[in-house]
This record gives structure tokens, sequence and C-alpha cells, in this order.
């Protein structure tokens, strides 16, 4: 037997032949992604929140930055791991599988599991699609040839600074334009100044919308305390809290919990860099597993980054935009998982093969053939997605788009469809060759 390589593989050869080899990298896998999530969620997005506070951040500038960094941190380390490691298939995959869940799966399931048809705001959707589909085009192109180039990986970056800039600017051109014409505009203040006068988080709320304020306060009830009577979800919870203890404890030894007005709130620079040291472990030790398997089974990386872990990566999102959508705010669930797509593409693509190029080592893209199949396909989900939620707006005059759930069960029928297709081509493929 061999030596071991930690780096390589975690040694996980040593176990080749074992009974127990395969269930314990199951394991590895099913226990990164449950570390993954609540890393992100308890920790890395709370200390980005605090962040955004003290400094001042105006609360689009953060959502399109900050918080849509901190939700997409598994799979821009994922990439960032496996492109140091030479296997950026990995996490090419891993994108765009996560562009199908956000596209298709996620918007299917919040309108599927609500009782009433969702309201999504046209202007924020058509301007996130136009630069998702910008950068997927810009994607397709650049690794066409099977490597980065490193003005390539720079127009990646590049354009995601154009998206913020855009969604800095357009709010204030559009206030001007109202004023011009004539129209009040309220004063109203950014969340931010609130959270600064001390302001409760249901407070807040009734501020943004004063009409729903006792749905809003079984919101915040429910958000903070737990609902009651949860049955079936209730013990599918616990049974996961036991599972994750040691991930908990281990996640408050090494991570302070920096909450607002908590006397550890002032660490939250420490507890950043904690949490994402933990995201890079765990980004690791799936990656490794993963490729791992790739390479045992003969499949490309690309496939199981597509079809395992972007659904690890997503789940986590998946759930937490079926529950805001179940307490009636549509547009923040769909928005916010078709939003975070393209800090995906141009950051979480882009800068790891920035920083490759500047160290003087090529971009390699391994099953690039197969993964253009995949950007095919996800450009047609797109143009999908488009004509569900914004056709009809469009054509009717709508002011938003609505999201029912006969355009919910098309859009998981879409999704299902696109894995069986591209599995069926992915190992088709494979038997010819």
């Amino acid at each position: 037997m061999g030596e071991c390589s930690l780096l390589e593989d975690l040694c996980l050869s040593e176990l080749d032949g074992h009974p127990a080899g395969v269930f314990f990298e199951v394991f590895l896998v099913i226990y990164g992604f449950l570390g993954l999530a609540t890393i992100c969620d308890e920790y890395l997005v709370i200390s980005l929140e605090i962040l955004c506070i003290r400094w001042g951040i105006r609360e689009d500038i953060a959502g399109a930055t900050f918080m849509a960094f901190g939700s997409a941190a598994p799979e821009i380390v994922v990439n960032a791991v496996t492109t140091l490691k030479g296997q950026s298939g990995t996490g090419v995959g891993a994108i765009i599988g996560s562009g199908w869940i956000a596209f298709l799966a996620i918007p299917g399931a919040c309108a599927l599991f609500t009782n009433n048809p969702l309201e999504i705001k046209r202007r924020p959707m058509l301007r996130d699609m136009i630069f998702y589909t910008i950068a997927l085009i810009e994607l397709s192109v650049f690794f066409a040839d099977g490597s980065i180039a490193p003005y390539e990986a720079t127009c990646l970056v590049v354009t995601y600074l154009v998206f913020l800039i855009v969604v800095w600017v357009a709010p204030i051109i559009r206030r001007w334009w109202r004023q011009r014409q004539g129209e009040i505009i309220a004063n109203t203040k950014s969340f931010v100044e609130l959270v600064e006068e001390e302001k409760t988080f249901l407070e807040v709320m009734e501020i943004k919308d004063s009409k729903d304020s006792e749905a809003l306060n079984e919101f915040v009830t429910e958000a903070f305390e737990g609902p009651e009577g949860e049955g079936c979800m209730g013990l599918v919870n616990t049974i996961i809290e036991y599972i994750a203890m040691p991930l908990t404890c281990l996640f408050m030894v090494t991570c302070p919990p920096c909450k607002r007005n908590s006397k550890y709130e002032c660490l939250y620079p420490l507890t950043f860099l904690m949490s994402f040291t933990w995201v890079a472990i765990f980004s690791f030790v799936v990656s490794t597993v993963v490729e791992r398997w790739a390479a045992i089974s003969g499949l490309n990386s690309g496939f199981f980054g597509l079809f395992l872990i972007s659904v690890g990566a997503e789940i986590p999102d998946t759930i937490q935009s079926v529950t805001v959508a179940k307490r009636g705010y549509g547009s923040m669930a769909v928005a916010n998982s078709i939003g975070s797509q393209i800090i995906n593409i141009c950051l979480g693509l882009g800068f790891p093969w920035v920083i490759h190029n500047m160290a003087g080592k090529p971009v390699e893209i391994q099953d690039h053939k197969s993964l253009q199949v995949a950007v095919f396909f996800q450009a047609g989900v797109v143009f999908f997605s488009f004509c569900i939620f914004l056709g009809s707006a469009l054509v009717l005059r709508q002011k938003k788009a609505i999201l029912n759930r006969t355009k919910g069960c098309a859009l998981i029928l879409a999704y299902i469809a696109v894995l069986s297709a591209y599995a069926g081509i992915t190992f088709g493929t494979e038997k010819s060759s």
C-alpha cells in the first residue's frame, strides 16, 4: 500500500477495498454539506450583516455584495479550492448546477409550498436576468477552448463591478426621474439607519410595510421562537440538531457569536475570518471526495459538480426561500436566489481565476466540452424562466410578475427534464467513447 496524501485525497485511498470505505466517504460529504449550511447561516452571514451595519453600507449594495457572497460562499470556495488543485471543472459544474436550481427548483418550490400566488417585482428580476445572461455568455465563450486567459478572468470580475454600479446608481436615477415627473417621494430611512437607531426587527419591517403587521408579528415570532406544532418537520429538525451537535460545539468554541447588540458584536471580523476558514475546510473535504468519485467512476468531475455539489450547496438556500415565500415575501425569496448567481459566475469563477493567472499558473478547464453543453442548457433555462416570470407580466403590462402553483409545477418539471436530458447526454457520450 502506497503512502497516502492528506492534501491529494485525504488519505481515503487507504480505505480502498474496505467495506466501510464508501459509507465513510458518503458520511464525509453529507457532514461537509451540513457544516457548510451551519457555518454560513449562523456565523458567516451574521458577521457580514454586522459589517454592513457598522460600515453604513446601503441595503441594496449590501445585498448585491456581502450578503450575496455569504449565500454563495460554498460554491465560490469550492471553485477556488478546485482551481488550486487543477480541477476547475468541478467548480464550474457546481456553479452552473446552482443556476439550474436557482432559476427552476427554488422558485418552483416557493410556488408549490405557498397557498397564494407570489408577487415578484419586475425591475430587479429583469436587471438580474440581463446581467446573468451577459455573464453566462462570457463564460461560454471564455472556456470554449478549455482554458481561461488572464483578460478573460478579469472581464468576469469587471462585469460584476458594472453590475454593482447599476445597482447603486439605478435607484438614484429612478428617484430623480420620479421627482421630475412631479411625484412626491417619501424620505424613508434605510434599513441600516433604522438599525442604528436601535429599532427592533419588527419595527423595521412595520415601517417597510405597515399594512401587514399581524403577519409580520407572526413571522418574527416564528423566526425567533419557532412555530408551534411543527410535526414531521420538527422531528426532522430535531434529528439534524443532534447530528450536528459536534459541529455546533466546534463552531461555538472557534467562532465568537457576534449577533447584533451582543457583547461579542465587536468581534465580527474574527467571526468572519474563522467562519470563512471553516467554509474553506468543508469545501476542500467535499470537493476532494467528489473528485475521487469522479476518478473511480470514470465520469467527468463537472458532472458531479452539477449533480452533487450544487444540490448540497443550494439546499439551505431552498429552505430559506420557501420559508420566506410562505410568509408572503415572494419577491425577496425568488429575486435573492437568482441574484446570487451573478456573484457565483463573476466572482465565484472569475476571482479565483484572476489570482491563479497572477501567480503565473494557467487555468485549465477539465471536461469543458460537456460543461459547454451544460451552459447551453442553462441558457435555455434562463429563457424559460424569463417567459414564466416576466413574459405575461410584460405582455399584459402587469406591475408585478405573478408566480402561481401552475407555473411552479412547470418550473419543477423543467428542472427534472434538464437533469434527465443532461444525464442522458453525459452517459451516452461516456459509453460511446
